[in-house]
């Protein structure tokens, strides 16, 4: 990327201080990261949940940096520090909001094409399956990771250039209007919706809150004569979402849509699929385990069939494709013992499916089930862990163990089950299952994000404790 003066003096209400000795500057990246920033990058200091990027300004200055965009009301506290004398600043009200300007102003100077992935479950998977599809054909740009919110969406659209073909922009949420506002950045002509689910309860209130909020993608494309994939396997999107009101590429398994698909069979944990788009028929076995793994590959073949990619690049694509230690649904040889790390986040849909897989798997030993706390359900997290507990009772599993205090009610709800355990502390989880557990077992382990179940998956891979 390249900005300029003249890029900047576009931001509302901006004010820049010691304009001339940046007049013939160009900034070649923008770096939020003090530790990662580079001399021709333009530092933005952005307030953060742990940090604030405001306070190692002096010390980007230090790396040769040319000039750094704040906050006015920083500036106004701090301009008498002699390390910023004649230093220059781009100074503006709310350097989040102008990290997102910025972003759009850049984006307008593309014309490729743009596919915007959102969803309440699977999107990074998704996302980075399909652009491995496209990839057989073209110069794919896309999001690194899951930067899918108000600061990693405008920094991926950032790293954008000429030799790219097209992108795939993942989009995330947990508030209303977010969708919205993504979307005016990224500006995509084509999208899709992974499903519809009970995510961010809390400020999505329910299923109705996070349809509303997801949909603003649909409500963008729609307005913009954009293209959608359309997910048919799911109930809301199938049921909201018709030909005559947009332009749709359909996906599913039945027959009579654009794309259809269904798993033959399992080859282990492995699902082998057959696809067909018209005349185009591919048959393949998947290399993740597990049915949301065939979604995924559904979802990306049928945009590598739209931009016509060859089949033999999608069926190659759909059979290389994997996951690497993302503790995404990530399968792991314990040393005898299986392991099922999906210790990247948690919902009630996410493990809904897990112990539906769980269920379908044929291994010699026993399986075991480790549930950690599903976070941001508010008023409905004690139904939503119980019904969990249910599920798990109804599935004939005879192995849970539950850790933290929402998770209690997944242990009352799963009353009845044969070994039914609940702890209090990790390390007295983390000790128990490497007593219980043997070669030849299977484990499940899920929980949110900041319940940091991934301690358990290492403690059993190393057999020691926290």
């Amino acid at each position: 990327m390249k900005l300029n003066i003249d890029d900047l003096l576009k931001i509302p209400n901006v004010r820049i201080i010691n304009k001339e000795s940046i007049r013939k500057t160009v900034f070649k990246g923008v770096s939020i990261d003090s530790r990662k920033c580079k001399r021709n990058d333009l530092f933005i200091a952005i307030k953060g949940e742990k940090y604030d990027g405001h306070d190692f300004i002096k010390d980007v200055f230090g790396k040769g940096i040319k000039a750094v965009l704040a906050e006015k009301k920083w500036f106004a506290r701090n301009r008498k520090k002699s390390s910023f004398k004649n230093k220059s600043f781009i100074l503006v009200d709310d350097t989040l909001r102008t990290l997102g300007e910025l972003a759009g102003y850049y984006r307008n100077e593309f014309i490729m094409p743009v596919i915007a992935v959102g969803g309440s479950n699977g999107k990074t998977t998704t996302k980075d399956f399909v652009a491995y599809v496209l990839s057989q054909k073209y110069s794919v740009h896309n999001t690194e990771g899951n930067y899918n919110n108000a600061i990693g969406v405008p920094l991926t659209v950032l790293n954008m250039n000429d030799k790219h073909d097209m992108s795939v922009i993942e989009i995330g949420t947990n508030h209303f209007d977010e969708i919205k506002n993504l979307c005016g950045i990224v500006k995509p002509q084509f999208g899709l919706l992974t499903n519809i689910g009970k995510e961010h309860l809390e400020f999505l209130k329910n299923i109705n809150g996070v349809m509303k909020e997801e949909f603003e993608l649909v409500k963008y494309l729609k307005n913009h004569y954009g293209t959608f994939f359309k997910n048919n396997n799911d109930l809301y999107i199938n049921k909201k979402i018709d030909r005559k009101s947009m332009k749709v590429f359909s996906y599913g398994r039945r027959n009579g849509i654009d794309v259809s698909g269904r798993i033959i069979k399992f080859d282990g944990f492995y699902p082998v699929v057959e696809i067909k788009y018209g005349n185009k028929r591919i048959t393949t076995r998947l290399n993740m385990i597990g049915t949301q793994s065939f979604d995924s590959a559904l979802c990306a073949a049928a945009v590598g069939f739209y931009f016509d990619v060859p089949s033999e690049g999608i069926k190659r694509a759909l059979s290389e494709f994997s996951r690497s230690r993302n503790k995404r649904n990530e399968l792991i040889d314990a040393n005898g013992i299986w392991l099922i790390d999906d210790t990247y986040n948690s919902n009630p849909d996410s493990v809904k499916v897990a112990l539906e897989n769980l269920k379908r798997y044929h291994i010699g030993g026993r399986k075991h089930i480790v549930l950690a706390d599903m976070l941001e359900l508010g008023r409905s997290s004690k139904k939503e862990h119980k019904e969990i507990g249910k599920l798990v009772k109804r599935l004939g599993f005879n192995n849970l163990y539950t850790y933290g205090p929402e998770s209690y009610y997944t242990f009352k709800g799963a009353k009845g089950v044969k070994n039914n355990f609940y702890f209090t502390e990790k390390e007295t989880l983390i000790l128990f299952l490497n007593n219980v557990i043997k070669r030849n077992d299977i484990v499940l382990i899920k929980g949110s994000r900041s319940m940091k179940m991934e301690e358990a998956a290492e403690a059993i891979q190393t057999r020691r404790r926290i």
